[in-house]
């Protein structure tokens, strides 16, 4: 509960908010004169004129005080660290172990959700202490000199129902689009993923992105946010040069919901009532997700609207999937907020029966590097074929090689004996009968129904023909194949060395 701002104070307004036990938030009845001052806001000891006209109900007994009881309550007196030790900071722990955490801000216009969230230089916010810590827990794993963590930030806006991006400049920023990933979940296609190492990029990045959002003044807020804004930290931590070993991601929400407002409060007209109008309509969905959720526990399978709205969609994962999640019900403690403050509590209330089911996002990369392996080892094996046959081309060797068929070890070819050598007869061997064999044996050597193979078995068909018919055939009188003329003869050099001779 925020304290009374000074407008409030000047109008004379009550507070009729208290804690109590650190837990029960206490909501007294405003018409009753003895709770002026009771929050000790600073106007306690006031007088303030009370002749208000009282709800008399069945019995004559008033019943508009209201208690209820969260895992933490806060008063105007605390300050944001005090809050977020209370809510976010033992999330941002489970993030660095990949554990999803979502922090969300709910509440009236001008009751303190960005004050939460984003805080001042005096006292920073939800989403400054959360980063702040990230960034100092990831520093103290570092210190072992095993670990190597990957930080990327997204930061984007729901205003009447588009989604834009806060880390594009103004004139470059168009809508895009929401869809679903089978392993991230609701995802914004064409969105930016800054790389940041330290702190300060990203406490840079926020308040760039803090600094084109949309903001407004109404009548109940004198810089009322016109949009949802939704910052998202990815965190990604493995070993140092371990290849085959887990690694943990987790994703960080931080949202800063814009406030439910009315229109008669606002005096807002034109696009501001228009604004208005979506914001209520975002908000009334996420309302009704809410109220389905926490009926799941006593009926089993209730349907939950979440494509009702792109706001809802965003935070699906943060209200009933794989993530821990605090919800920040911010109120206002005067008296004229009491129904908005009853309302957000109620809502609140409802959102303690909710059930997320949490689990540790764990990786391997070891099924990768099993299939890279694989294929290094057939590249290394198919360069050494490839490596060993170039060695054969140089050395004149002729073989037919196919990939994926282990290369055969290859007798030298014996030199053949000349003519004098052997018999002391002419060699009568068919040069294309040694054709014919050569290309049965290439076809043997290329797999069954292989296109070479069937060119190769028609040529050696054709040459054993050509062979049969007396072609290739050598004269042991002039040397020349089969009666034909040789090419020989046609050169003149060698009519006149014939000559010569």
């Amino acid at each position: 509960a925020r304290p009374g701002s000074k407008k409030e104070r000047l109008n004379g307004c009550r507070t009729i908010t208290k804690t109590v036990d650190d837990k029960c938030m206490v909501v007294m009845d405003p018409d009753d004169p003895s709770t002026s001052g009771a929050a000790g806001d600073g106007i306690s000891g006031r007088r303030v004129s009370t002749e208000r006209k009282k709800k008399i109900v069945a019995g004559g007994v008033r019943k508009r005080e209201r208690r209820y009881v969260f895992d933490g309550a806060f008063d105007g007196e605390s300050s944001n660290e005090q809050v977020y030790n209370g809510t976010a900071g033992p999330l941002v722990k489970g993030v660095l172990r990949g554990i999803n955490a979502t922090v969300f801000a709910y509440g009236a216009t001008g009751s303190g959700k960005t004050h939460t969230m984003v805080g001042s230089q005096d006292d920073p916010g939800l989403m400054v202490l959360s980063l702040r810590d990230v960034f100092r827990l990831i520093e103290d794993e570092k210190r072992g000199g095993t670990k190597e963590f990957n930080v990327e930030c997204s930061y984007t806006e729901v205003y009447n129902e588009l989604v834009y991006d806060l880390l594009v400049p103004v004139h470059q920023s168009k809508p895009l689009e929401l869809r679903e990933d089978p392993d991230r979940g609701p995802t914004v296609s064409g969105l930016t993923h800054v790389a940041v190492t330290d702190e300060k990029e990203i406490f840079a990045l926020l308040k760039e992105g803090n600094a084109r959002r949309k903001t407004e003044e109404t009548g109940a807020n004198s810089a009322s946010s016109r949009s949802h804004a939704v910052l998202e930290i990815w965190v990604t931590k493995h070993e140092k040069n371990h290849y085959d070993v887990g690694y943990t991601t987790a994703k960080l929400t931080l949202v800063d919901l814009a406030g439910a407002e009315r229109a008669s409060e606002t005096n807002n007209r034109g696009q501001q009532l228009r604004d208005g109008a979506n914001i209520n309509k975002s908000l009334l969905s996420l309302a009704n997700c809410i109220n389905a959720l926490g009926k799941r526990k006593g009926k089993g399978f209730v349907f939950v609207p979440f494509r009702d709205s792109k706001l809802t969609r965003i935070l699906k994962d943060g209200l009933c999937g794989n993530s821990q999640t605090v919800m920040v019900a911010t109120v206002s403690g005067s008296d004229k907020q009491y129904e908005h403050t009853v309302n957000t509590l109620k809502y609140a209330d409802r959102a303690k029966e909710i059930k997320t089911f949490v689990q540790q996002n764990r990786g391997t990369v070891e099924t990768h590097i099993a299939e890279y392996q694989r294929l290094i080892d057939a590249l290394r094996e198919e360069r050494a074929e490839l490596k060993a046959e170039v060695e054969r081309l140089k050395e004149g060797d002729v073989k037919v090689v196919t990939f994926g068929v282990a290369p055969t070890k290859q007798e030298p070819e014996k030199k053949p004996k000349e003519p004098s050598e052997a018999s002391g007869k002419p060699s009568l061997r068919n040069p294309i009968a040694d054709v014919s064999e050569l290309l049965l044996q290439a076809a043997a050597a290329l797999p069954e129904g292989d296109v070479l193979r069937v060119e190769a078995e028609a040529l050696a068909l054709r040459a054993r023909r050509a062979a049969a018919s007396g072609y290739g055939t050598q004269s042991p009188l002039n040397g020349k194949h089969g009666g034909l003329r040789d090419d020989d003869d046609d050169d003149p050099e060698n009519s006149e060395e014939t000559s010569e001779e």
